[in-house]
C-alpha cells in the first residue's frame, strides 16, 4: 500500500460521499475555501493497488513569522478507525507532516471511539466541537416528532398555520438574504463572521452538497439554515432569524423541514454541530436529539519544542487564535 495525493475532485468527492465515515468537512469544495484563508488543502489516500483503503484531506496553515505549518485534518480521516488501514494513513500522514517540516498533526475525526497508538495526545484547545447533538435519520418521521417537546411541535404547527413556508435555495441563487439575515443575527447575538465573498465561495464550492433553505413569509425571507452534507452526514453550518420570523417561530417549521428532506435525501445522522450555549441548546434539545461525543482533539507533536511553545501561546494569542479558529471551523451560530 501507498500514500498518494489525489488530485482528482470528482473522484475525491465520490470516496467521501460513499463512506459511511465522509464528512462535509472533507468535502473537495470545503478545503478550497479556505484557501483563501490562508490554508493549503491537500487530498491524501492509501491506495493498495487501485483501490482507496483510506483518505484524509489535510489542511496546512503556516503560523505568520515562523514559515513552519500545522497540519490539520476536520472531522477525518475518511475511514474506519477499526481498520488497519485507515491506522496505517495516519501513520503514513505523520510521516507526511514531518516531511513538511509541520510542528504537529491535529486531527479531529467524527469517530465516537479510537485508538491512536504512541505519540498521540489529547490536545488542550480545539476547532471543532466535540460535542453534538443528533437525530438518527433512520427512524420514521412519526418517531422523530415523538422525541420532540411539545412546545417544539407547536411552533411548527404555529408557524405554518401563520403562513410560513419552507423554500430551499437554487444553486444560482446569489447570497444576499442568507448575509442580511446573518449579520442582523450576528449583530444582535454579538458574535463575528465571515466575509460575504467567502460564504459565497463556500456556496459555490460545495455545490450540491450545498443545502440552504429559507423560511417565507409573505413573499420575504425571515430565517435561514445552511446545510452541508456527504457520506451519511447532514451537518449544519449557519443559521439565522430575524425578529419578526422568530416572533412567528419561523425557525421551528424550517428546522423540520430541513431535518425532513435530509431523511428523504437518504442521509442517516442529522448533526445540530454541537451543544452551545444554553439559550440555542434549549432550541436544539427540543428537537429530541441525542447527545453525541466525538473522540475529540488529538495531536502528533513532530517538534516537540515548537509545539509546545505554540500550545502555551495559543490561549495568550487570543487574535491569533480566534481568527484560526473560525478559518478551520468556518461555523458559527
Amino acid at each position: 500500500m501507498k500514500l498518494a495525493e489525489i488530485t482528482d475532485r470528482e473522484a475525491w468527492d465520490k470516496w467521501v460521499n460513499a463512506s459511511s465515515f465522509g464528512h462535509p468537512l472533507q468535502l473537495w469544495g470545503w478545503g478550497e475555501t479556505k484557501r483563501a484563508s490562508g490554508w493549503t488543502p491537500v487530498r491524501l489516500a492509501l491506495i493498495d493497488g487501485e483501490t482507496w483503503v483510506a483518505a484524509a484531506q489535510v489542511l496546512t496553515w503556516p503560523i505568520p513569522k515562523i514559515g513552519r505549518p500545522i497540519a490539520y485534518i476536520p472531522r477525518g480521516p475518511v475511514g474506519d478507525p477499526k481498520d488497519h488501514g485507515t491506522r496505517q494513513l495516519i501513520a503514513e500522514i505523520v510521516k507526511w507532516a514531518r516531511w513538511e517540516k509541520a510542528i504537529y498533526l491535529r486531527i479531529e475525526p467524527a469517530w465516537q471511539a479510537s485508538s491512536l497508538g504512541r505519540g498521540w495526545k489529547r490536545a488542550r484547545n480545539s476547532l471543532q466541537k466535540h460535542e453534538t447533538f443528533t437525530i438518527d435519520l433512520r427512524k420514521s418521521e412519526d418517531e422523530i416528532l415523538e422525541q420532540m417537546s411539545h412546545k417544539h411541535r407547536q411552533y411548527i404547527r404555529k408557524s405554518e398555520r401563520d403562513g410560513v413556508s419552507v423554500v430551499r435555495a437554487e444553486p444560482q441563487d446569489d447570497m444576499a438574504a442568507m448575509i442580511d439575515i446573518y449579520q442582523q443575527t450576528a449583530k444582535r447575538a454579538g458574535f463575528g463572521i465571515h466575509s460575504n465573498d467567502y460564504y459565497a465561495s463556500l456556496y459555490l464550492e460545495l455545490g450540491e452538497h450545498s443545502y440552504l433553505y429559507y423560511a417565507m413569509y409573505e413573499g420575504k425571507p425571515v430565517a435561514f439554515l445552511w446545510l452541508a452534507a456527504a457520506g451519511k452526514t447532514a451537518y449544519e453550518l449557519y443559521g439565522g432569524v430575524v425578529p419578526a420570523g422568530a416572533d412567528m417561530k419561523a425557525n421551528y417549521c424550517l428546522k423540520w423541514q430541513a431535518i425532513r428532506d435530509m431523511k428523504t435525501a437518504g442521509f442517516e445522522i442529522y448533526d445540530f454541530n454541537g451543544r452551545l450555549n444554553e439559550g440555542v441548546s434549549r432550541f436544539k434539545e427540543g428537537f429530541g436529539p441525542d447527545e453525541t461525543d466525538y473522540v475529540g482533539t488529538y495531536d502528533f507533536p513532530i517538534n516537540l519544542i515548537a509545539y509546545h511553545v505554540w500550545e502555551n501561546l495559543w490561549p495568550l494569542a487570543k487574535p491569533i487564535g480566534r481568527r484560526l479558529g473560525s478559518m478551520a471551523r468556518g461555523v458559527k451560530k
